[in-house]
């Protein structure tokens, strides 16, 4: 077992063709997780011995193997911070962007992710779904309603790629400094997207996410100052319909995944990221029991890779590497599956470290004050849902009907009303997003065109 807890997981990546971070003194070191646990122990002697006492409560937990088959949904509630550069304008995503990394989430979540058919018949018997759901807050921390989503316009950079001044990233969660501040982190999952990489075109940092704090044996102070709770996001590697590529990776909503893992206590699959320059280190995993070892991440997709000796319980011959999982380095392409430990490791830490965001205001009576996908509560209903192109829209009187494509642009489809009810005809076959706006009720809802 490692004796180092993820108690800052950074999760920083090059791209496919290798852009080197010069200032780093491992040019090939994907992630900055060593040099967090240095810096942590610089400030707080004894900090690594201190930590590995902590994450055995995670790992007690999870290999403990508890019995996850009837559980309830645990809904988190999530606020989106988008901070965007007044140069570039495009980083300011749009509300599609958003709303369909809330159902990439929901989808991983729950293993009703459509590639989860992709996972190797030799993982099936360990692979498990979170029953986690996610939902953008309908209230704010002082009850007004809200959609959920905070844009802030800046003429700030962020970002420092040594690593050696974390405030230059963090001060996206800072109004004071050009960022956004955080809702109450105990009662929201803020989120932060923008860029961390001071403009840099091919990111070498794509996300950062805080551990649960208030776990027992923990050093006191020991997240550093410079961060608030939560997640930051690179602007171009959020979601799976954004209009601002990286040259060479495919960006899916993976990396939210991923960063929302360490979020709710996970660590990754290899805590080894040196790409060899440290030789085998097998020893060196989550200690999660049902995750296969690997001594470090290829950062690919290779379905042969099998790095070290393992026999996972439940299963009968030693496991390939899994880079099916999210919390591996595996490309997000291949990315498709949590395990149980992994799943049993999160629902503890919701239901525990974190249990106050079950109980959020954000999300309390949402009825139609919020952006999201569906509502069963909801007046407004649109039907069928996928269809030939063809809608109904059970709207109130004086409704605005917005309709935009995956790209977030505006379309004009045909819209006839009438007694309440608006017939919606959109010709071309895709994924869209109809916005009906009523009074101060807003709702946004994903539509599919066969």
């Amino acid at each position: 077992m490692n004796k180092f807890i993820l108690l800052f997981s950074i999760f920083c990546a090059t791209t496919l063709a290798n852009k080197d971070i010069s200032a780093q003194t491992n040019p090939s070191q994907k992630c900055g997780f060593d040099r967090m646990i240095d810096y942590q122990d610089l400030l707080f002697t004894g900090y690594k011995e201190n930590v590995s006492a902590t994450y055995r409560s995670f790992l007690d937990r999870a290999n403990n193997r508890q019995n996850i088959s009837s559980k309830t949904t645990l809904v988190i509630p999530v606020v989106f911070h988008v901070v965007w550069n007044t140069s570039t304008p495009t980083q300011n995503l749009d509300d599609s962007v958003l709303i369909e990394q809330i159902a990439v989430l929901n989808e991983d979540f729950s293993r009703s992710n459509t590639d989860a058919a992709n996972t190797r018949s030799e993982f099936l018997p360990i692979v498990s779904n979170a029953d986690i759901q996610f939902k953008l807050a309908c209230f704010d921390p002082h009850g007004n309603p809200t959609d959920g989503i905070v844009r802030v316009q800046t003429t700030e950079l962020f970002g420092d790629l040594t690593f050696q001044n974390f405030s230059l990233i963090t001060n996206i969660q800072r109004t004071a400094n050009g960022g956004s501040d955080a809702w109450n982190t105990s009662e929201y999952l803020n989120i932060w997207v923008g860029d961390i990489n001071r403009g840099i075109a091919s990111p070498a940092l794509l996300g950062i996410a805080t551990p649960p704090v208030g776990l027992s044996n923990w050093p006191v102070n020991s997240i550093p100052p410079e961060f608030n709770d939560g997640i930051i996001v690179q602007f171009n590697a959020f979601g799976r319909n954004n209009p601002n590529p990286i040259a060479g990776m495919v960006v899916n909503g993976r990396v939210v995944t991923h960063e929302v893992g360490h979020y709710l206590g996970t660590r990754h699959c290899a805590e080894n990221t040196y790409n060899g320059a440290n030789g085998s280190i097998c020893t060196d995993d989550d200690g999660v029991i049902d995750t296969p070892t690997c001594d470090q991440s290829a950062q690919d997709c290779d379905m042969n890779r099998n790095s070290c000796l393992d026999v996972i319980p439940g299963t009968t011959s030693d496991l390939h590497d899994m880079v099916e999982n999210y919390m591996d380095y595996s490309n997000q392409e291949c990315q498709n599956s949590f395990t149980v430990g992994q799943t049993t490791i999160m629902r503890n830490v919701l239901q525990n470290e974190r249990a106050s965001l079950l109980t959020s205001p954000g999300i309390s009576n949402c009825g139609t004050n919020s952006i999201h996908e569906k509502d069963g509560n909801s007046e407004f209903t649109i039907y069928p849902n996928p269809s030939n192109g063809s809608f109904t829209i059970n709207t109130p009187n004086n409704s605005i009907v917005t309709v935009k494509n995956s790209l977030g642009q505006i379309i004009t489809p045909s819209i006839t009303t009438k007694d309440n009810k608006t017939a919606l005809k959109i010709e071309t076959k895709g994924i869209y997003f109809v916005k009906i706006e009523s009074n101060d009720h807003t709702v946004t809802q994903k539509v599919i065109v066969q």
